[in-house]
């Protein structure tokens, strides 16, 4: 037996136990050529889109705006936001700008190269410049680029809370005169001798909480300690809103920070009379998953705030929950927007906002996610017979609802039992896309191939057409000039993202930009997808989509050593649409395939969120079935399979191998692994995210602890260690603020006290997400992980 070691390298803790033997394991039939390796540095530093900002076409129709995102060699991991206000997503960040009509791509530098972090740009309504925010004298400030002169300066020294979620970009006045936007509430400041940022001074006295009614309101006031997730919310999200004079700079306060309306992201009206906003999200109950906004507006001139909606639900399929489903009408004053299942409408006057007003209320209960205007802006689309729970429910049919009071048209969508719904390709945020006016188009996932697919909907036939399908993503997606032509984003397995123009058939035709050159000439590997019959949570058999991910020239029959990325209650099946194959674990998949593996993504369906259940046997059950279709299709070798997921999947692959012997390795990152403590994971204010998401939310137990204990342990793999022979590498960032790191250890101390083969990976300064940590971290965790697999599914 070999004695334990602990020691330290480069500044991670590592802890190492016992080995493996893998005597016996077949011999491969394929090797890895060594020259398609992935850089790992590379995986982690290659340039990339910034998540969640969309394109912006120009309305002159020849220039598209887009953001690049340069990783930096380190990323704070215990904040949202830089000192100096910088969201810490947008480190590295900067706007670009590519004319539609080029005929190769480019590779020029952003706009006003050097000029700091560059993000949220925003067309004036001429086409002639570009508002952002940037950093650029070290405060987050609005600044403009001319197109023409191709200057950049900068508007006023108002400091923006600029967040990169779409939406939170300033917005034009029609005259191009004033620029409205979201002010940082408790804005940081510069030293008068240099550029760096002061550090707040922060006085602490100690920290005081109450339950129950111990102490009462008065105490707890009085100490400052409200422990309430609201507070947590207003700190993230909280703003003042303001208009900027784009001439002189000169500031003026819409609606300021500390208003009871709690302002958050606004939008402006089309005549630039009304500025919308909703408040920050907050929870009307202290457990409760479903988060609501209110919706009011404010005079552009000044004036008091208007409450237009109250309690508002904010939908599930607006990331991050920073935006609501309402719209303003392109070119009249007049917002619409969904509540209660029904669709609305307020008139805008000099008077003010008229009565809510329900349209179409014949057409019963509205599903989400769809709401946006024909191009010709006479009409709503809307969804109807949602299907589906969480973020997977998606209308069935469309409604054409003419805003004249016309007769509503209704077309069915493609049989959702084949077809997933995406969404509708749009011309901008509100309006959509619509070259030929008859029809729409919608974008939908083949639910057997995971292919993606353009398909026209004719409004007055109803007739459906595929106008393009394949494996491959276009995740952003945007008309210039109106209606004149489509661009997007577009990438697959072995083509990185860039932008495109597309024909009027939705297709790929012109390649506009090269993010990144350094993966030029690269090979790639290829993906492959298979069906499989997986038992439910509630006992039936159900048809799910598998993905295996392989290196560089290898096939089916080779049968590689191969990891399942898992988790649970997510498709990862998708993957096979992003350049490389994605993330599983959070390292990109390439630094695996192009090392010789195949990468099983699996598609783990549980039981719906709220209810308490079992989540522990379900996954290991349908995991099992898909890990061995994939050996039966001759993709994998099934004694030499690894399972690997982090953060609730870090959780899955605990609880898997707590529940079966088949895999070789498994890796779990920053996950949890015992239900009842991770629950009470205390946060500043003395509450618990955990409380929340143990029982209404992911962890699916349904109540609390002591109500069921026993539910807490089945489904909690710390108290399933004795049965656990599978050698594990435990990763874990020390900054995590999920808890993650004590269960990590938690879970490592009990493996160690059972003489199980293990090893603990500690990071620190890294927080829960592998791709956002250091690059230095990052591919010293990649070549562990690697090395890992190679000792132990390796033949020997």
């Amino acid at each position: 037996m070999r004695s334990l070691q602990h020691s330290s390298i480069a500044g991670v803790v590592l802890a190492v136990a016992l080995s493996w033997s893998d005597a016996g394991a077949s011999a491969p039939a394929f090797k890895a050529n060594p020259a398609d390796a992935f850089p790992i540095d590379l995986a982690f530093s290659m340039r990339e889109f910034l998540y969640n900002q969309d394109l912006i076409g120009s309305p002159s129709g020849n220039q598209v705006a887009y953001v690049v995102i340069t990783p930096p060699p380190t990323q704070p991991q215990s904040d949202r936001f830089l000192p100096n206000g910088t969201p810490i997503t947008a480190i590295g960040a900067s706007v670009h700008v590519v004319s539609t009509d080029a005929s190769k791509p480019s590779q020029a530098p952003g706009i006003c190269s050097g000029k700091g972090d560059q993000w949220a740009p925003s067309w004036s309504a001429d086409g002639k410049q570009l508002a952002f925010y940037s950093n650029a004298d070290g405060l987050v400030r609005v600044w403009t680029y001319e197109l023409a002169t191709q200057r950049c300066r900068r508007v006023s020294d108002a400091i923006i809370r600029g967040t990169v979620f779409s939406g939170s970009q300033p917005r034009w006045s029609p005259d191009g005169a004033t620029l409205y936007v979201p002010l940082d509430p408790n804005p940081p400041k510069l030293s008068p001798t240099t550029a760096s940022v002061v550090p707040a001074v922060e006085k602490r006295g100690p920290m005081v909480l109450f339950g129950g009614n111990e102490g009462g309101a008065e105490l707890a006031a009085r100490d400052g300690q409200s422990g309430s997730s609201d507070d947590w919310m207003m700190k993230q999200y909280g703003t003042a809103l303001a208009a900027i004079s784009v001439d002189g700079g000169a500031v003026r306060m819409l609606v300021p920070a500390d208003h009871a309306s709690r302002p958050h992201r606004l939008e402006l009206s089309p005549s630039g009379k009304w500025v919308s906003y909703n408040s920050v999200l907050y929870l009307p109950q202290n457990i409760t998953t479903a988060s609501v906004m209110d919706l009011l507006a404010v005079p552009a001139r000044g004036g008091e705030p208007k409450p237009l909606v109250k309690a508002m639900r904010s939908s599930e399929h607006n990331v991050n929950y920073t935006r609501l489903d309402y719209r303003w009408h392109p070119q009249q004053d007049r917002l619409f927007y969904l509540q209660d299942g029904g669709l609305w409408s307020v008139d805008f006057s000099d008077n003010g906002p008229s009565e809510p007003r329900r349209l179409a209320p014949e057409l019963g209960e509205l599903a989400p996610v769809v709401l946006y205007f024909t191009a010709d802006a006479k009409s709503l689309v809307v969804g109807l017979e949602a299907q589906g729970e969480g973020r997977d429910r998606m209308p069935q049919r469309l409604a054409i609802v003419p805003l004249d009071g016309g007769p509503v048209v209704q077309r069915k969508l493609p049989d959702l039992k084949q077809w997933q719904f995406l969404d509708l390709i749009r011309a901008d945020a509100d309006s959509l896309w619509q070259p030929d006016a008859r029809s729409v188009v919608a974008v939908m996932r083949e639910r057997s191939t995971g292919e993606q697919a353009m398909v026209r909907v004719d409004v007055t036939s109803g007739e459906t057409t595929v106008l393009a399908k394949g494996m491959y993503r276009t995740p952003f997606l945007a008309a210039t000039g109106g209606q004149r032509q489509l661009v997007g984003v577009y990438e697959d397995i072995g083509t990185p993202p860039n932008v495109y123009r597309f024909t009027a058939k939705a297709t790929r035709a012109q390649q506009l930009s090269n993010i990144e050159p350094k993966l030029d000439g690269r090979r790639h590997g290829t993906a492959e997808v298979i069906e499989t019959r997986t038992p439910q949570h509630d006992g039936s058999l159900a048809s799910v989509r598998t993905t295996i991910l392989l290196p560089p020239g290898a096939k089916r029959g080779d049968r590689l050593p191969a990891i399942v990325m898992i988790y649970s209650g997510s498709d990862l099946s998708t993957r096979a649409s992003v350049f490389g194959g994605g993330m599983g674990n959070t390292v990109p998949s390439q630094v695996f395939t192009s090392r010789g593996y195949a990468v099983v993504m699996a598609n783990i369906v549980l039981a719906p969120e709220g209810v308490g259940s079992y989540p522990a046997n379900q996954m290991t059950d349908e995991v099992l079935a898909q890990a061995y279709a994939a050996a039966d299709a001759g993709y994998i070798d099934i004694n030499r399979l690894a399972v690997s997921g982090q953060s609730y999947g870090g959780y899955s692959t605990g609880s898997i191998v707590s529940h079966t012997n088949l895999f070789r390795a498994a890796i779990p990152v920053n996950g949890c692994f015992d239900l009842a403590a991770f629950y009470g994971g205390m946060q500043d204010g003395g509450n618990s995210h955990w409380v929340r998401w143990a029982e209404k939310g992911q962890g699916r137990m349904g109540d609390s602890p002591w109500a069921n204990p026993a539910r807490f342990i089945d489904n909690s793999p710390y108290y399933r260690i004795d049965r656990i022979r599978t050698p594990l590498l435990i990763v874990a960032g020390e900054a995590d603020e999920t808890v993650a790191y004590q269960e990590s250890k938690k879970f490592f101390v009990g493996l160690r006290r059972m003489d199980r083969p293990v090893q603990l990976v500690v990071y620190p300064g890294e927080g829960h997400v592998i791709a956002t940590w250091s690059t230095v971290n990052a591919v010293d965790v990649s070549q562990r992980m690697v090395d890992f697999l190679d000792k132990h599914l390796r033949q020997p």
